[in-house]
Formats: C-alpha cells, structure tokens, sequence
C-alpha cells in the first residue's frame, strides 16, 4: 500500500504507453465515519491540468501509474465546485483533530490502499518518519530510529480546510468531549481554525470550551470572532467567568462585545465588574438558584428541573425573603428525601455571621471559611446582609492552580 507522497509527481501512461503527464493532486469525497475512496487523479498535462476519474486507471502504485484507456478518452476539463477535497492542497500539511486521541496533529503523510474493492484513504502519518518520507530521507540511517504512527482515517476529522463540511462535522464529532478535553484541541489550533471550531458548536457548548481556554487565549479567540459571534457565546457563560473575560477588554471593547449579550447577563457583569480581583465579591457568581422560605420541597424541585439547563451544576437551593435577605440554604440532598411538602425554611440550615463571606473578603479569608465547613459553595452577603452572590469551590481551584 503506497504513500500519497510515493506517488505524487509519478508520470501516467495510458493505454498506449504514452506518457500523458505527472500527478498533481488526488481527489476525494470524505463522508463521516468511512474511509474516503479515490475519486479523481489531478493530472499535470502538456496542455493544463486535466482530471480523471479513477475507474479509468489500471494500476496505481509507487512504481506504476496507468490507465485502462487513451487519456482522451478518459479526460475531464471541469468539475462540479465544493464536492471534493483536494489531499496535497487541502490535507496535506494541514491540521487535523484526532478525535480518539483528542488532539491536533500535522498531515505529514497519508496511506492509500483497498478497503471492500475499492482504493481509499486509509490513514494519516502524523509521524517524523512521514516528513522524511516526504523528503526521500525515510529509508536512510536519519529515519531508522523512527517509527510510523498512522491515525486511522474515520478517527480523524479535516478541521484546516477551505470547505464547511469537514468543520460541522467536526462539531458533531467534537461536542461529545469533555470541555477541557476539547479546550486543549482549541488551544492546540492556530486562532483562525480554533475560532471557527468554536463557532461551529452550539453556543452553550461553546461557552464551556471557552471557559476552559487559557484566559490570554480566550481575549484574543473572542476579538476574532467579533462581537456579534462572539456575543452568542458570552451570552452563554457562567457570570463569573465572563467578568474575568471581560476585564481584559478596554472600555470601549467591554461596551461593545457587553452590548451582544443578554440583557440580564449584561447587567450581572456590570455589577460583578465593579468589585476588586482576588475578592469574594471579584470571585463570586450570581448564577445561582433561590426561593422564597415558604416555597415546598414540590414546588423547589419543579423550580431546579426547568432552570437546570442554564447551569453547570446545582448543589443548593439559597433561601431568599421577599426583601432579598439571606435566610439560609438547602442542599439536593435534603430536598430528595424531604417530604414534599415541607417548606424551604423549615429545612435550611441557618447561616452564622462566621459561615457567609461579605464581598471583600480576600481570598485567605475564603479559602479558611469553605476548608472549616467543608463548604463547596459559600454565600455572599453585602452591608445590609442580602445575598449578592455565590463563590464555588472550582473558582477558587482557578485560583490555585490557573494553569490547569
């Protein structure tokens, strides 16, 4: 089974042995999850750059390319645009996502052979070995101590083409990653296709790569993207996370990406945005769910099932009066096995002034209070002692460890 760089520039015969020209490119049309037959061969000829479908070639191979017929006969000038891919032009060289592997290699080289009668591609040499291979050098002492590793095709998805639907497939074989596996390809990728990537999920999707993204990195895919694209996406991430995105932007930036996203979530970030870095209120979120204390345990779990969609994770319930004060919280737990109904201010532990955080509380003074009550989420209470917001343990993870 030959290599695509054993044959590209090998002179075609036809029928008569004469010599019609070199090959210049193969053509293919990838489909998901199947590995792509050959479709036509570029041929360089005297007079242009002729195509020719691949049920007219005979043999095909680094020693021999040749065809069952006379190359006027077997010949095409034009076409059909946006059906095929183009393997030296548009693979070649190119970035790809390894969906098993979750991660970005270079096209180095790519491996034809015969899968059910018929010549296709079989796989992709990611390898050093493939770029000496390319260079003629694979079979010299420099390409002894490497070895070649093929990606199996219908596990590679072409994410570094001029095409649509090798990217929207990507989405679609993507999406089912972890976020932070799927933060890494996107890292990986150059700021145009990581963009595009991102563009191509669904916008919540979206939101949980990007907030996984290297923060110097999520400023610059975000500003590619613009405010229009990018604002679907901001729309979609959690508060806390969009202010620290946010404050990486100029005034005039943070006006003009703010002004793409949801209204409510535009106002939380305004508000967020006033509070230093490294404090409670800097740090907190005001994604949160709450109720009223005479709210029953029927009534609080129809509540968490329609808004569960719109946050990553609900581990309590914040019991709020009418005037917005804190009266205490509830864990999920004790609402599944509490009698339905039971009011939220009959289960919510109360709350000491020593187990809520105000808002500029600094980040020591975090960290003790959750470690002392084994919390993963502490309330935030202003001056007039009203729930403002919510820091989670993961953001003060973030903290510790921003590079992970």
């Amino acid at each position: 089974m030959p290599y695509i760089s054993e044959l590209l520039n090998n002179t075609i015969t036809d029928s008569s042995d004469d010599s019609v020209g070199k090959l210049q490119d193969i053509l293919i049309s990838p489909k998901a999850d199947s590995f792509a037959p050959l479709e036509f061969l570029v041929v360089k000829a005297k007079d242009g750059i002729k195509f020719i479908p691949y049920e007219f070639v005979a043999n095909f191979n680094s020693s021999e390319i040749s065809l069952k017929n006379l190359f006027n006969k077997a010949t095409q000038n034009e076409l059909p645009k946006g059906q095929f891919v183009y393997l030296k032009k548009e693979v070649l060289d190119k970035q790809i996502v390894d969906v098993a592997g979750t991660r970005v290699v270079r096209v180095n080289d790519l491996r034809i052979g015969n899968f059910e009668n018929k010549v296709c591609v079989l796989g992709i040499d990611s390898s050093f070995k493939g770029l000496l291979r390319r260079l003629g050098l694979a079979g010299s002492f420099l390409g002894k101590p490497f070895t070649v590793s093929l990606i199996d095709w219908r596990q590679a998805t072409l994410v570094d083409s001029k095409k649509g639907l090798e990217l929207n497939t990507a989405a679609e074989d993507l999406r089912h990653l972890h976020p932070a596996d799927l933060a890494n390809i996107v890292e990986d990728l150059d700021v145009k296709y990581g963009s595009s990537l991102l563009a191509a999920l669904d916008s919540r999707e979206a939101a949980k790569v990007l907030e996984e993204v290297n923060p110097a990195l999520q400023t610059i895919l975000i500003k590619y993207l613009g405010p229009e694209s990018a604002g679907k996406i901001m729309s979609q991430m959690s508060s806390d996370e969009l202010v620290d995105l946010v404050k990486t932007f100029s005034s005039e930036e943070s006006s003009e990406f703010l002004s793409q996203v949801a209204g409510l979530k535009a106002q939380s970030v305004s508000r967020l945005l006033a509070y230093p870095d490294n404090t409670a209120g800097g740090l907190m979120t005001v994604d949160y769910v709450s109720c009223p204390p005479e709210t029953t345990v029927q009534q609080a779990t129809e509540t968490i099932k329609k808004l569960s969609d719109g946050f990553r994770s609900i581990m309590y319930i914040y019991v709020v009066d009418a005037q917005g004060n804190f009266y205490g919280v509830v864990s999920l737990r004790r609402i599944i096995i509490a009698d339905k109904d039971t009011t939220m201010g009959q289960l919510a532990k109360r709350f000491s002034k020593a187990s809520v955080l105000k808002t500029g509380d600094k980040i020591e003074r975090i960290m003790q209070l959750m470690t002392k009550y084994n919390l993963y989420s502490a309330a935030v209470l202003d001056k007039e002692k009203k729930l403002v917001g919510v820091v989670t343990i993961d953001d003060i993870m973030r903290q510790l460890f921003p590079r992970a």
